[in-house]
């Protein structure tokens, strides 16, 4: 089937409505963040949890099925970048920001400031036109406050310790010395990423739904998870740091031996 609308267009109907669904499947993620903050108003912590999951989810899902079918090329007059920034930026930040002011996660008189904070390194982040590197990891960490903050409400743990995790990620943000992994996209170690990530959502997801006695087991798990991205980031930092190291002194010598 042709398109009868644009002769020039390579393109089917069938492929160009494909294209637009799968558009809507994104911009889906922005309702599904919406439902999540209105639990929020609500006082319903752990409902919010659940649609902020079902917002990783899609979020999950949509970027392999676009690059598979080429969604760019089928309609190039919409930005399939900006639609997902718009969409993260809403459940990643806006929504969990919150969450953090409607529940007592930090200190007393911190949220504020705090808040403030994760807005505006969230908005510079997603704004930052080098936030990928050639092999798909993240430049500073990609303001997932979705996955962090809903972690430590259910792990219930020192709000102080909350707080220096949450400070910590802030400046994690908007550096360029460490690099995360993009869950889907990097190759090396994928199925185990993926697998800790499933993990984490599905611990999550349980203890959310768990009102009393939550399984220790599960919020172990809400710990572990993270700690493979941890390792991931910690022997990049040192990997692209001896690489540099070594560079720096093939040029010295090159420098001496000029001389």
């Amino acid at each position: 089937m042709t398109n009868d609308i644009n002769p020039e267009c390579p393109y089917s109907k069938r492929d160009i409505r494909m294209a637009w669904a799968l558009h809507a499947l994104t911009a889906s993620g922005v309702v599904v963040g919406f439902v999540g903050l209105t639990s929020i108003i609500e006082g319903q912590a752990r409902a919010a949890i659940l649609w902020l999951v079902a917002a990783m989810v899609l979020d999950g899902i949509d970027g392999p099925i676009a690059r598979k079918i080429q969604v760019h090329k089928r309609l190039p007059t919409i930005d399939g970048n900006a639609l997902d920034l718009i969409v993260d930026y809403f459940t990643c930040t806006i929504v969990p920001v919150a969450f953090l002011s409607k529940f007592d996660i930090l200190p007393e008189h911190t949220v504020g400031i705090l808040g403030f904070i994760i807005l505006m390194t969230g908005a510079l982040w997603m704004a930052r036109t080098d936030m990928e590197t050639e092999d798909n990891w993240f430049r500073g960490f990609p303001a997932e406050f979705n996955v962090i903050i809903p972690t430590l409400f259910l792990l219930d743990q020192n709000e102080w310790l909350n707080f220096a995790v949450l400070a910590g990620m802030c400046f994690l943000t908007l550096t360029y010395r460490f690099e995360f992994p993009h869950t889907v996209r990097v190759v090396e170690h994928r199925l185990i990423s993926i697998t800790c990530m499933i993990m984490w959502l599905g611990s999550m997801t349980i203890l959310a739904v768990q009102q009393d006695k939550p399984s220790q087991w599960l919020k172990f798990v809400l710990i572990a998870s993270p700690m493979w991205t941890v390792w991931q980031v910690a022997r990049r930092y040192l990997t692209t740091r001896s690489a540099d190291s070594d560079q720096n002194h093939q040029q010295a010598a090159t420098v001496d031996s000029h001389h």
